[in-house]
């Protein structure tokens, strides 16, 4: 491991190793090595022929001579630390040699530069830029790698790759964790142990909001709010900031999707922390979150219900289904659902305002409504003549449909048991749709879960369908579903298409 402290002889290492035909990976740090820096070198490692690391506490990204003055620094021990890494060279250099007498150019960081970071900490990423552009001038690597831990960092640095047209590919890797949560930083070493068990907060506030978010809560002030409760019972910790904001432009998201992410900055007591957390469905790996969240799309029209993580996490809910009730009767596993359709054929979840639920499950997945639309069979025949609709684009622009059932089901009948746990995930799905005001049951199945387990009926507190149904063949009444909304609701119970012989006619008129 060469220890390099001249510009001109790091030029010469990156000269040789790119005539070579080698690739050159760096890994910028400040020193004070852990493991987060240790996981970037492995990544690197894993990736690229030759690895520099370099070590450089950059003056001009801090805004406070103190700060600047307490960053912990032990050249030595980063040293130590870095040796069995059997990386091909570290760079440390020095003030005098990264800003000679009489520099005085710098990188002024755009938009993304200015919000939280950026305002608590003036200069600071016109700082960072400069000494980024810098290194990777000098060392001129084909790969340059970063840690989600800094995510606005990451922004504003791919941001200045992509505007001046640098000829090097980012790499962001997820953030490493000590066993209690806390983000590994070289300010960690600062804290006293009553300090470090408070900078725990951090973490949880942030894992409190993300808990919120897979639960279906969507509202991204509801998630700021629990972070701020979190912090207001550690005296310790004063936070600075929490935001869940769009992961493009920092701006503040209304709702959340996958790929928003939710962000703070605290003291502990003398020491400044960050961290942040990144929003997606229940189980995905960091590095896949990773990827939401850099390549999401920005959000243009922020008054629709646009489809995303309450989709998801309803998704990932039903597809871990594991104690259907109805097994016996089950002729294939679980299939898709409304909610893996809802970014394809609803791009706004508040436009719809009638639901149908029935059980449409046909026996091959191919046929279901939404994976072929356009393609008829006898269940979609019969639901467009009774909702009088010609076609899906028309279909789809007022209705959406669900299923009493989340499986392949040949039985006429399926046990209770089955249609009251299914309630729960049918319940989850309506909900991703708030201004529903009207449904259309089909069946005696969707009806008996209807009146059981979402109105919440007794045994004797309802009609058999059949009996209900006569003489004109549907039926309606307005009622209250308090765990979906509060509103009065329209409900129309009629003979399933194509179960028994019996049919509905046309409700087309009551649906105008």
């Amino acid at each position: 491991m060469r220890v390099v402290k001249s510009i001109s002889e790091i030029h010469s290492l990156a000269r040789d190793a790119h005539a070579r035909g080698r690739s050159l990976a760096l890994v910028p740090t400040m020193g004070a090595l852990h493991e987060g820096h240790f996981s970037l070198i492995r990544q690197a490692k894993r990736q690229c022929d030759v690895v520099v690391v370099s070590i450089f506490v950059n003056p001009k990204q801090f805004n406070s001579p103190e700060d600047l003055t307490d960053y912990p620094r032990d050249l030595n021990r980063d040293l130590e630390l870095l040796e069995p890494l059997r990386i091909d060279a570290v760079f440390a250099p020095s003030e005098m040699e990264m800003y000679p007498e009489g520099f005085s150019t710098g990188v002024v960081p755009g938009e993304v530069a200015k919000p939280l970071e950026g305002e608590f900490r003036p200069g600071y990423f016109a700082g960072v830029a400069t000494v980024v552009l810098e290194l990777l001038n000098i060392i001129r690597p084909d790969l340059a790698y970063f840690g989600q831990k800094d995510f606005q960092q990451t922004l504003v640095v791919r941001r200045m790759v992509e505007d001046l047209n640098l000829d090097v590919r980012l790499v962001i890797c997820p953030t490493m964790r000590e066993a209690d949560g806390l983000a590994f930083s070289s300010r960690n070493s600062r804290l006293n142990p009553e300090e470090r068990k408070a900078a725990t907060v951090l973490y949880r506030s942030l894992c409190r909001a993300e808990k919120l978010a897979h639960g279906g809560e969507s509202l991204a002030s509801k998630l700021l709010k629990a972070i701020r409760e979190v912090f207001a019972g550690e005296p310790l910790a004063r936070l600075e900031y929490a935001a869940v904001v769009e992961p493009q432009n920092l701006k503040p998201a209304k709702r959340v999707i996958s790929g928003c992410v939710a962000l703070v900055a605290a003291r502990v007591g003398a020491v400044r922390l960050i961290d942040n957390l990144i929003l997606g469905p229940l189980g995905a790996a960091p590095e896949m979150l990773l990827q939401l969240a850099l390549t999401s799309w920005p959000i243009l029209d922020a008054g629709g219900l646009i489809p995303g993580f309450e989709t998801e996490t309803t998704r990932v809910k039903i597809a871990a289904c594991r104690e259907c009730a109805a097994i016996p009767t089950i002729l294939l596993p679980p299939r898709e659902f409304l909610s893996g359709y809802v970014k394809m054929y609803y791009p706004d979840r508040g436009a719809p305002r009638i639901a149908v639920i029935g059980r449409d499950a046909p026996l091959s997945p191919s046929t279901f409504l939404y994976r072929q639309p356009e393609t008829g069979n006898r269940f979609v025949a019969g639901l467009f003549d009774l909702l009088g609709v010609k076609s899906f684009t028309e279909f789809k622009q007022r209705f959406v449909l669900t299923d009493a059932l989340r499986c392949h089901s040949t039985a006429p009948h399926v046990a209770e048991k089955g249609l009251a746990y299914c309630s729960h995930h049918l319940r989850a799905e309506l909900k991703l749709f708030p201004n529903l005001h009207t449904f259309v049951v089909l069946g005696d199945d969707a009806y008996l879960q209807f009146q059981r387990h979402l109105l919440e009926r007794g045994p004797g507190g309802f009609k058999p369908l059949d009996e209900l149904l006569q003489p004109q063949g549907w039926a309606r009444e307005e009622v209250r579903i308090p765990t979906l909304t509060a509103r009065l609701l329209k409900v129309f119970y009629c003979y399933h298409p194509t179960f028994g012989y019996k049919r509905s006619p046309s409700i087309a008129p009551f649906l105008a």
